[in-house]
């Protein structure tokens, strides 16, 4: 049994040693390789994290259970109090009192929920772990659907605990008892419970009082999940002989989270408000209740089978509204998983498993992969970040990811899952029965999709997917992946969003929509033109022509390059290998479309048009129109850049800005262009010229060049030495006489009719 201190008022929380700890916590957490991020689910405006009193979390690894109380602390400044498991305050006293000292109490204490009642209505924060214990195979529902645990002392499964429920809803009752004394005139009562509880007055219990109880149930999911040696492991192989294998394998799961990087994703679901669960005739009785007792105590000693009536009636409420209650919080912390690649993909193993299949191609697979993800993007489920990023789940298609692929090296170490010609193996093992201690070095597959199995919203439609393909054509392909297009656009977006880029980002001006954007042809057997816009600016640069094009009878699709529409910080963090890349994203809807497709580049659009049409893999380009593309430049100061983006890199080893990051832009349309140029773009743009005249360029389409006479922008002579360069089935060049290097744009010399003329059906 656990050292229990004479009287729970000698439970005192130690301030200094709690704000050391924090402190620690703090440092130790830079040290790890653990990515704690805190997702608050507002109700009405109101911070869960302040409005909570009584925290409720999943439990799947040790070291949790001191994260919560400590992030806590962070955000609002208040003090936690946790319930711990008994064995934690057994042998060395130090640490039994250590433990006190920063506000964990041992499960077994006795009037365990009056004292912690007591101890939210003088304002901590209380951090509970309803399961009762780990849940090493997260395995939380039964067959009936109904929620139940594994108990290591028990040997069987059984519901979640109660307590939460209980002491919110018996808190609250107090709460609503007061209110009514107060409200009646009988201040005597208040005065009593207010030198009951320890409160210096009245006034300061009744503001307590006011204030709603309420449970935060939240939800950590820790991504991905490793089973390989680590530090830890590898030190206790070392200095200690005979470990039990429990021990082993907390230390080879826990080690691979703190050592390795791992997302720890801390979810605060909506607060549930306790005083709901009372009905209007309840609460009006609820005082007749509370007073016939001196002290919190005994309130909650209150049994269905003894004592007067009043209160035995109460009791038998309390035990259906705190089962309720019980059931809707766990509900609520379920629901809070933060789903990722892993628990799709692992219970679409399954899935397909139960249907019989035990031979699977690697690329179908992937596409139920893929399809699913696009399912679940359309609810209000919680997604990891990783698949709301287009650019890191949209290659499962073609190739897999290294969040993938880290799950694959997993579950064939496993022997779960066999790769061999291109196919996936499912093995037998992935349905086996694992020991309570063996299940998570045994069968991950079998631990993500448990995690999952109680959002049925969430296994539907992954069981959907397997279904679907089959009617994925290639056009309902290229609709998901057009829209993953519009998809990065927000995500970028958030990325540079964040106060160290508002300076720059304040001072643009570009209004014009900066997505992508596709107008189907209403011929299903017309040509297809892809747009494609110039450095700086967006799609919408190519608008003008876009409708012409259209109303010409050709579906028509215009690409946001990469880096652009959003900030001039993200187009600084680009290189032009990416912003071709948007441009065989583009090629790639498209050619769902038509047999024949035709590409119109402006300026460094022009150049990657050039780059994309040379590629032989891309044979139903026929035309290719380059406008204003660059070779030269007007501005000569320009062949400095790299001197002074090189001369970045070696300020950005101390700054991460660099000595002269941007430079200043006038743009000729401020309403589509960025007002700052990156260095390192006009760097990358160099590198793109470079490329391109490296070799001379092989394309198997007609090319057409248009050119200003009195670029700007652009050396004109640009133009000839394009032309030379390539070798094209046949090539134009066109000179347009102007002074702006915008010539499409402001449609000069009708410009637009000139292409659309040149493209047939």
């Amino acid at each position: 049994m656990p050292k229990i201190p004479v009287s729970t008022d000698d439970l005192v929380i130690g301030t200094r040693t709690y704000d050391w700890c924090v402190k620690a916590f703090r440092t130790t957490r830079k040290l790890l390789k653990l990515n704690i991020k805190l997702h608050d689910e507002q109700e009405n405006g109101l911070n869960s994290v302040k409005t909570g009193d009584i925290f409720l979390f999943n439990h799947f690894a040790r070291f949790e259970t001191f994260i919560p109380q400590y992030l806590i602390h962070e955000e609002t400044g208040a003090y936690c109090r946790s319930v711990a498991a008994s064995e934690f305050f057994e042998g060395d006293e130090r640490f039994s009192q250590f433990l006190y000292s920063i506000g964990a109490v041992p499960n077994e204490l006795p009037n365990l929920f009056p004292f912690l009642a007591r101890e939210i209505l003088h304002g901590r924060k209380l951090v509970m772990f309803p399961e009762g214990g780990m849940v090493k195979d997260k395995r939380v529902v039964n067959k009936l659907g109904q929620f139940s645990i594994y108990s290591r002392s028990a040997l069987e499964h059984r519901k979640h605990h109660r307590g939460a429920a209980v002491i919110a809803l018996a808190l609250d009752a107090f709460k609503t008892a007061l209110l009514r004394d107060f409200s009646k005139g009988k201040y005597d009562r208040v005065e009593h419970w207010a030198e009951q509880l320890g409160f210096d007055s009245s006034e300061h219990l009744m503001i307590k009082a006011l204030k709603p109880t309420v449970i935060i149930p939240s939800h950590i999911t820790f991504y991905p999940i490793r089973v390989n040696d680590n530090i830890l492991t590898q030190a206790a192989g070392l200095f200690g002989k005979g470990i039990n294998k429990r021990f082993v394998e907390e230390l080879i799961i826990e080690g691979n989270l703190l050592f390795k990087h791992t997302d720890m994703d801390i979810r605060f679901s909506k607060p549930i408000v306790v005083g709901q669960y009372w009905r209007w005739w309840e609460k009006l009785l609820l005082p007749n209740v509370v007073h016939s007792f001196d002290s919190l105590d005994e309130l909650f000693k209150l049994k269905s089978d003894k004592g007067h009536l009043g209160g035995r009636l109460h009791s038998l409420g309390m035990q259906a509204k705190s089962s309720r209650l019980r059931d809707d919080y766990m509900r609520s912390m379920y629901d809070a998983v933060t789903i990722n690649l892993s628990h799709i993909a692992s219970y679409l193993i399954l899935c397909l498993y139960r249907q019989g299949l035990r031979r699977l191609r690697c690329v179908r697979f992937h596409k139920m992969l893929y399809l699913a993800i696009k399912k679940l993007q359309k609810t209000d489920f919680h997604l990891h970040r990783s698949l709301l990023n287009p650019e890191e789940y949209g290659v499962i298609v073609n190739q897999t990811t290294s969040r993938l692929d880290q799950f694959l090296r997993t579950v064939q170490t496993m022997d779960l899952v066999r790769v061999e010609d291109d196919h996936y193996l499912l093995e037998e093992k992935l349905i086996a029965d694992f020991e309570f201690d063996e299940i998570r070095t045994e069968n991950l597959i079998m631990v993500y999709a448990n995690e999952i199995a109680p959002l049925s919203g969430v296994t539907s439609m992954i069981e959907s997917a397997v279904i679907h393909i089959k009617e994925l054509d290639a056009k309902k392909f290229a609709q998901l992946r057009f829209n993953d297009q519009l998809l990065a656009l927000a995500w970028d977006r958030k990325q540079f969003n964040k106060p160290r880029y508002e300076e720059i980002n304040a001072q643009q001006t570009a209004t014009a929509d900066p997505n992508w954007f596709f107008l189907e042809s209403s011929e299903q057997s017309a040509t297809a033109v892809l747009l494609i816009h110039g450095m700086l600016a967006g799609p919408q640069e190519m608008r003008g022509l876009g409708d012409r094009l259209h109303a010409q009878g050709h579906h028509v699709l215009g690409v946001r390059i990469k880096g652009h529409g959003t900030s001039p910080w993200d187009l600084r963090s680009r290189n032009w290998q990416d912003w071709l890349a948007s441009v065989s994203r583009g090629y790639n809807i498209l050619k769902a479309y038509s047999q024949s497709i035709h590409i119109v580049g402006f300026s460094t659009g022009g150049l990657l048009a050039l780059l994309q049409a040379s590629n032989p893999q891309f044979t139903k380009i026929k035309t290719v129109h380059c406008i204003s593309a660059p070779v030269d430049f007007i501005n000569k100061t320009l062949k400095f850049v790299p001197l002074v983006h090189h001369a970045n890199k070696i300020v950005r080893w101390v700054s991460s800005e660099g000595l002269v990051p941007f430079r200043p832009n006038n743009p000729e349309h401020p309403e589509i262009n960025y007002q700052h140029v990156p260095i390192r773009a006009l760097y990358q743009l160099q590198l793109l010229v470079d490329h391109v005249l490296k070799d001379p360029l092989s394309i198997r389409a007609n090319v057409f060049f248009y050119q200003a006479d009195q670029d700007p922008v652009v050396e004109p002579g640009s133009v000839e030495k394009l032309y030379q360069h390539i070798d094209a089935h046949d090539k134009s060049v066109t000179i347009i006489e102007a002074d702006r290097h915008g010539i499409l744009y402001e449609n000069l010399q009708d410009i637009q009719q000139k292409i659309c003329s040149a493209i047939h059906f």
